[in-house]
C-alpha cells in the first residue's frame, strides 16, 4: 500500500482552488525556489500522519489567508486528503496481510475499479474573541469516490490513523534529539526484554546505589539536607531525601541509554553531540533508516522472541519525509543518501518524500519522481506540476529524461536558454556580463540540447512556467542547413502547440500546414537575404527562437573578433594550413562551400581552431583577451539581441 495522491485546500500557501499532488510509490522529490511551499506539503503530512501531538495539532497559521484579503472573516476552513492505493491486491501472490482490516472496511472503488481509501482531515478556525481563536478538526474516512455527503464520512480511531506514520527529518538535524526520540518511542518499546537483563539490572543498580550511599561524604550531605528540609517541611510524608544515582525502574533506565561512537582519534568513545554538523546530519538519517530496518525485520519474523512481534502496533505504511538532505554535507555523500532511501522504500511498507535545492542530488533522481513547486504571482499561492515528458518509450523520451537529469539547474531557473552545445555555455555568460546582465547571478540556466527534441523541452518548461529562449545554428551551406533548419524549427513550434496561423501570417494552405512547410524546400538555398528575414521574424517574443547565422556561434565569434581569434594558441603552432579546401571540411559532404567564397580566410581559421581542437577551450582563451567594452559593442548581433531578450524575460 502507498499514498498515491495528496489534496490540499486552504492550507497555508495552498489556496481555495486546491492542489492535487501525485505521489510516487517509492520516492517523490519536491523542487522549487525558496518559499514556494515544499515544506508546507511536509507539514500537511505531519498534520495527517505525524507521530506526536505536536505534529498533528492544527494551528491558526495553517489556515490560508488570501493575498488580497482586506477584512478577517469570522471563520476559516482547510481540507487535507490522502488517497491510499493498494497495488498488491492486483497480484494474487502478494502478501495481502499488510493491509489492515480497517482499510478494507473504509475503502472505495475508483473510476478504474481499483480499491482506494480516502482519508480526510477537515479543520475549522473560528474567531471567538481569544488571541488564537477556536480550532476544531476531524480526521475521517470518505466512503465515496465522488463529492461526499454527510453519510459518506466515518470517524477514524486513533489506532487506525496510526497505521500510517510519518517520520519527519527536518532541514536542521539534531542527532542527539533524534536518537533519543527513536530509542524512547519506537525501538526500545519493540524489544522483548529478557528476565535475565532485568534481574541483572536490578542487582547491579542496587549494589551501585548502596555503595554510593555508603560514602561518608554522601552521608554527611544527606544528614545536612535532611535537617534543613525537615525544618521547612514538617509533613509526615516525603520527609527524608535520598541520593540515588541509578533509577531502579528498568523502563526509565533504558530511556536514558545513549549512543557512543568508537573510536575517536585517541581510541576512546565519542558522544554523538560532539559530531560535526555534517556527521550529525548523516547519523540522524542513519538512525531513521535503522529504525525502519528493525521494524521491517520484526514484521518479517513475528515469531522471534527478541521483539514483541504481533503484540507491537507497528505501522502498515511509514512515510519518510526528508527535508534538504544536502544540508551540511559534501556532494559525494548525496548518492549514498539516495541509495539508502531507495533501499528503504523498495517494498510495500515505506514511501519517501524529500525536498532539495541541490542540483547534485537532483541529478540522481528520476525526472518522473520530480514535483516542481512555484508561487502563482497573482494569488501568491502554491502551484505544483509534474514534469511533462514524452509518453512513448522512444528516443525522445530517453533523451529528454537524460537532459533533465544532466541539467537539473533548470528547475530553479528564472530563464532557461536552450542552446546547441558547449560553446554557448562559455560565450553567452561572457557577453551578458560585459553588457551588464550577469546571467549567473540572475538564475539563468544554460541547457545545451543540440536542437534535438527541442519541442518536448519547450512543453516541459511551459508547464513549469519557466521562460525560455532557444538558440540554434543556422548551418547555412551545410547539408540540411539554412532553410532546412528553419523548416524544422517551425515544424517544432507547431508540434509544440503554436497555431500555424500565428506563424504563417499569409494564411495556412487549404491542404494543410504540411504544404506551408513544404514551401521551405522550394526557396533558393543561396537566397540568404530572404532567409535572414525569416531568422529575424522568429526572434519575436512569442517564438523567442534565435539562430547563430550564417553558420554557427563559433563562426559568428570568429567573424566578430577576427584579430583576437586569428592568433595561434601557442608558440609551437604555425596557424592554419593553406593546403586543401577548408570549405569542404567545414561544410561537410553535400555542403555548399561556394556560399562562403569571400570568407576563405575565416574558413581556414575555423577549420584550424574548431575542427582540430576543443571549441570551448578556444573561446575561453580568446575571450580572456577581449575587453568587456569590445565584447559588449562588437559581439555578434544575434547574441546581443538574445541577451537583451534574457534581460526582458527576467524583468517580466
Amino acid at each position: 500500500m502507498h499514498i498515491e495522491r495528496i489534496n490540499l485546500q486552504n492550507f497555508r500557501s495552498f489556496g481555495p482552488e486546491g492542489q492535487s499532488i501525485a505521489v510516487d510509490p517509492d520516492l517523490t522529490t519536491l523542487v522549487g525556489a525558496n518559499g514556494t511551499g515544499k515544506t508546507v506539503l511536509m507539514q500537511a503530512l505531519q498534520r495527517m500522519f505525524g507521530i506526536s501531538n505536536e505534529q498533528r495539532t492544527i494551528r491558526r497559521q495553517d489556515f490560508h489567508i488570501p493575498s488580497l484579503e482586506e477584512e478577517t472573516p469570522s471563520k476559516r476552513t482547510l481540507t487535507l486528503e490522502a488517497i491510499v492505493a493498494f497495488p498488491e491486491l492486483d497480484d494474487e501472490d502478494e502478501d495481502h496481510s499488510v493491509i489492515p482490516d480497517f482499510f478494507h472496511h473504509m475503502s472505495v472503488t475508483d473510476e478504474g475499479g481499483k480499491l482506494k481509501c480516502r482519508l480526510r482531515l477537515d479543520a475549522e478556525w473560528e474567531d471567538d474573541g481569544s488571541i488564537d481563536g477556536y480550532i476544531t478538526s476531524q480526521f475521517r474516512a470518505v466512503t465515496t469516490w465522488g463529492e461526499p455527503e454527510d453519510a459518506d464520512f466515518h470517524n477514524v480511531r486513533p489506532a487506525d490513523r496510526s497505521r500510517i506514520q510519518l517520520i519527519y527529518v527536518p532541514a536542521t538535524r539534531c542527532a542527539v534529539s533524534q536518537v533519543s526520540a527513536f530509542l524512547k518511542g519506537r525501538l526500545w518499546k519493540a524489544i522483548n526484554w529478557s528476565e535475565k537483563v532485568r534481574s541483572s539490572f536490578i542487582q547491579k543498580a542496587t549494589e551501585l546505589n548502596e555503595s554510593f550511599e555508603g560514602e561518608n561524604a554522601i552521608s554527611t550531605v544527606t544528614v545536612k539536607l535532611t535537617g534543613r528540609w525537615q525544618e521547612l517541611h514538617s509533613a509526615g510524608t516525603d520527609s527524608t531525601p535520598k541520593f540515588r544515582p541509578v533509577d531502579l525502574r528498568f523502563e526509565e533506565f533504558v530511556r536514558k541509554v545513549e549512543v557512543l561512537l568508537h573510536p575517536d582519534e585517541s581510541g576512546r568513545d565519542r558522544s554523538i553531540d560532539e559530531l560535526s554538523d555534517g556527521q550529525s546530519s548523516l547519523f540522524h538519517i542513519a538512525m531513521t533508516s535503522a529504525t525502519l530496518d528493525v521494524e521491517t525485520e520484526i514484521l518479517a519474523q513475528p515469531e522471534s522472541e527478541d521483539f514483541l512481534g504481533a503484540d507491537l502496533p507497528l505501522p502498515s505504511l511509514t512515510i519518510l519525509a526528508l527535508e534538504e538532505p544536502e544540508n551540511n554535507l559534501a556532494p559525494y555523500y548525496l548518492s549514498r543518501i539516495i541509495s539508502q532511501i531507495s533501499s528503504l522504500v523498495n517494498g510495500l511498507r515505506a514511501q519517501a518524500v524529500l525536498s532539495s535545492h541541490s542540483p547534485s542530488i537532483l541529478a540522481r533522481i528520476q525526472p518522473t519522481q520530480v514535483r516542481h513547486f512555484r508561487l502563482a504571482t497573482e494569488s501568491n499561492t502554491t502551484v505544483v506540476r509534474r514534469l511533462t515528458l514524452p509518453d512513448e518509450e522512444n528516443e525522445a523520451a530517453k533523451y529528454i529524461q537524460q537532459a533533465v537529469r544532466a541539467y537539473p539547474e533548470l528547475y530553479f531557473a528564472k530563464v532557461v536558454v536552450l542552446g546547441e552545445g558547449a560553446s554557448e555555455e562559455v560565450i553567452l555568460p561572457a557577453i551578458s556580463e560585459a553588457m551588464g546582465i550577469p546571467i549567473d547571478k540572475c538564475f539563468v540556466a544554460m541547457v545545451p540540447l543540440g536542437g534535438r527534441h527541442v519541442n518536448h523541452m519547450w512543453r516541459l518548461l511551459t508547464d513549469l512556467q519557466i521562460p525560455f529562449i532557444t538558440l540554434l545554428d543556422l548551418d547555412w551551406g551545410r547539408h540540411g542547413g539554412g532553410w532546412g533548419r528553419i523548416k524544422n524549427a517551425v515544424a517544432k513550434l507547431i508540434e509544440y502547440g503554436i497555431p500555424a496561423e500565428n506563424i504563417f501570417t499569409q494564411g495556412v494552405h487549404p491542404d494543410g500546414v504540411s504544404e506551408n512547410l513544404a514551401e521551405f524546400d522550394t526557396f533558393g538555398r543561396d537566397d540568404y537575404a530572404f532567409m535572414s528575414r525569416w531568422v529575424s521574424y522568429l526572434r519575436q517574443p512569442r517564438f523567442n527562437l534565435y539562430f547563430s547565422s550564417p553558420l554557427d556561434i563559433d563562426f559568428s565569434m570568429l567573424k566578430a573578433f577576427p584579430e583576437q581569434y586569428r592568433i595561434a594558441p601557442d608558440e609551437s603552432s604555425t596557424g592554419p594550413s593553406s593546403r586543401g579546401e577548408p570549405g569542404d571540411a567545414v561544410m561537410g559532404d553535400e555542403g555548399n562551400p561556394e556560399f562562403y567564397a569571400d570568407d576563405l580566410l575565416n574558413l581556414r581559421w575555423y577549420r584550424y581552431l574548431f575542427l582540430g581542437r576543443g571549441k570551448p577551450s578556444t573561446h575561453i582563451r580568446v575571450l580572456g583577451t577581449i575587453s568587456p567594452e569590445q565584447l559588449a559593442q562588437n559581439a555578434p548581433e544575434e547574441l546581443r539581441a538574445l541577451v537583451q531578450s534574457i534581460h526582458a524575460a527576467l524583468q517580466s
